[in-house]
């Protein structure tokens, strides 16, 4: 009797490993849960069983599988199972009591006082004229206690002719055993699939990341066609985000800076990426001509408006037809042109000199100066109607020394543009000649900069690099040895040079954005946390705030 004992152990056991190698290469988990259930079925003879899954909300038990006739061909189908809070009294359910309790309940007879509520089933025994006798329901949890919903076995045959049995107390043990690997088995499969839909998900999620950074790349870097215009810091990033706002609009826009600071690149910008992009861009400046010929230029005239009119001419206004008009140094133009002026912005209109009608323009008018317009309208020199106007939509664009962080770019930028230009390959600029020019006032900007990097391509060598004697009015013996240089000379340790070297960088940082700490950690590309930790390295905390 032992050793028959011990071998339907065995022979359990060795369908338990049959049944595990089974169901770990199952992959869809709906199959893998009638794997489960099946072997579950054979494990405790039962005639039929049905699986109840939580859902994510862990509010319901959903029935997933049903297995066996009478369930499966029953009129009453299963119903979810409600877990809320404030339906406890909904614990005389079975599945939900196993569920929220994680015991195992194993009725002999269902038809015997249990303190459950078996109508559900009673009704469809009644319809389907089986009896169900005996019942278990396994809670399908993992090692760690988590839920995946709970297993429901009905009537235990031995064999087709025999009695319903109760189930064995000592199943329970054995089947909870394999529900638990079970469970571990079906929770690595439902990941995997939630990984799979997440991993799709996201590749969904890079492709439009990947179209809206190349869209951006295109409003910001190349195809929004600021190729011509460099800059990183965020004084700039602040003007590429007003030349996105008025991009696609045909508005007027002032643009206001001083002088070098690329005012007609961002009106250019503005044209190449706005409504008008496929008409031309015709830019004139106002304070280049004297008003009767910067009128005529404007305007245009017709044959004999005045000596020397000896044939018609299309003033400028008409000639950006379809395109865009850019009134450099607007602050120059006479009084007599800006009304002028006005009436072509109110009207949309333009009468030549000489003619008698006027002629229906489509243009975009945009304006630059450098110079105080309120203030001229306080003197008298420029229309305040005209200022209002023009004033639709202000871009104010920094000074160099307000983003010096941009003169290595720019410098490179010049370096390769005059290299190319110049047939010279220059492969670079000296660290201290950078640092001189970073040092510089500039107060020409970007055109002062841009000069100086053209004539340093000039004086460089082929294949070389511009070196200090290449910078004009500067000497060499006029430069100052930076302190790097100065350490090196000294014989001062590596280690000691680049901890002095970072923290000069640190506290120029820091001098930047007003002791910021924050804001320094970003600009450095540093944890704030690391940024703490170097200031108290460097004695530097007094000159930050947090």
């Amino acid at each position: 009797m032992i050793e028959q004992s011990v071998e339907d152990s065995l022979l359990a056991l060795e369908e338990l490993v049959q049944i595990n190698l089974s169901i770990t290469r199952e992959k869809d988990l709906h199959l893998l849960l009638d794997k489960i259930l099946t072997a579950a079925r054979k494990l405790t003879a039962a005639e039929a069983g049905c699986i109840y899954i939580l859902d994510r909300t862990k509010r319901y038990l959903h029935p997933e599988v049903v297995q066996g006739d009478y369930l499966q061909s029953s009129v009453v189908p299963l119903h979810k199972v409600d877990l809320r809070p404030e339906r406890r009294p909904n614990m005389e359910e079975i599945a939900a009591y196993t569920a929220l309790s994680g015991q195992i309940v194993n009725i002999s007879d269902a038809y015997a006082y249990s303190g459950f509520n078996f109508d559900d089933l009673y009704h469809r025994d009644r319809l389907s004229g089986i009896r169900t006798r005996s019942l278990m329901v396994i809670p399908l949890t993992d090692y760690e206690g988590v839920s995946l919903g709970v297993m429901q076995l009905f009537n235990r045959r031995v064999s087709e002719k025999g009695d319903v049995e109760a189930f064995p107390a000592k199943l329970e043990a054995f089947v909870r055993a394999f529900a638990v690997q079970a469970v571990v088995v079906a929770e690595n499969t439902r990941l995997l699939a939630e990984n799979r839909n997440l991993i799709v998900q996201l590749d969904e999620t890079n492709q439009v990341l990947q179209i809206e950074n190349e869209e951006l790349r295109n409003r910001m870097s190349g195809k929004l066609k600021v190729d011509e215009i460099v800059g990183q810091s965020v004084a700039m990033q602040q003007v590429f985000s007003l030349i996105e706002k008025i991009a696609d609009s045909t508005a007027t826009a002032l643009i206001q800076g001083e002088t070098g600071t690329g005012k007609e690149l961002i009106a250019a910008c503005i044209h190449r990426n706005g409504p008008h992009r496929d008409g031309p861009f015709i830019a004139q400046n106002c304070a280049a001509l004297p008003e009767e010929l910067l009128e005529s230029e404007l305007f245009g005239y017709r044959k004999g408006a005045f000596s020397g009119a000896t044939q018609n001419k299309k003033g400028l206004i008409e000639a950006a037809e379809g395109g865009t008009l850019f009134l450099d140094e607007i602050g120059d133009m006479p009084l007599k042109l800006q009304a002028k002026l006005l009436r072509v912005l109110q009207e949309r209109e333009v009468r030549p000199l000489g003619a008698l009608e006027s002629i229906p323009v489509n243009v975009r008018i945009l304006a630059a100066t450098h110079q105080d317009l309120p203030k001229l309208i306080a003197q008298g020199s420029f229309r305040e109607d005209l200022f209002y106007r023009l004033n639709v939509f202000p871009i104010a664009l920094p000074a160099l020394r307000e983003r010096r962080e941009d003169i290595p770019a720019l410098v490179h930028h010049f370096i390769g543009q005059f290299s190319g230009q110049y047939g010279k390959a220059i492969s670079g600029i000296k660290p201290q000649v950078l640092d001189l020019i970073q040092s510089l006032p500039l107060p020409g900007n970007i055109r002062e900069l841009r000069n100086i990097i053209e004539r340093a391509v000039l004086l460089a060598d082929q294949d070389g690099v511009i070196e200090p004697q290449h910078m004009p009015g500067y000497e060499t013996s006029s430069l100052p040895v930076t302190p790097l240089e100065q350490e090196l000379e000294n014989g001062a340790s590596l280690k000691d040079i680049m901890g002095r070297l970072e923290a000069r960088v640190i506290a120029r940082h820091l001098q930047r954005h007003n002791g910021n700490q924050t804001r320094t950690a970003d600009a450095l590309g540093v944890s704030r946390r690391s940024l703490v930790e170097k200031l108290g390295r460097y004695d530097l905390r007094e000159s930050s705030r947090s």
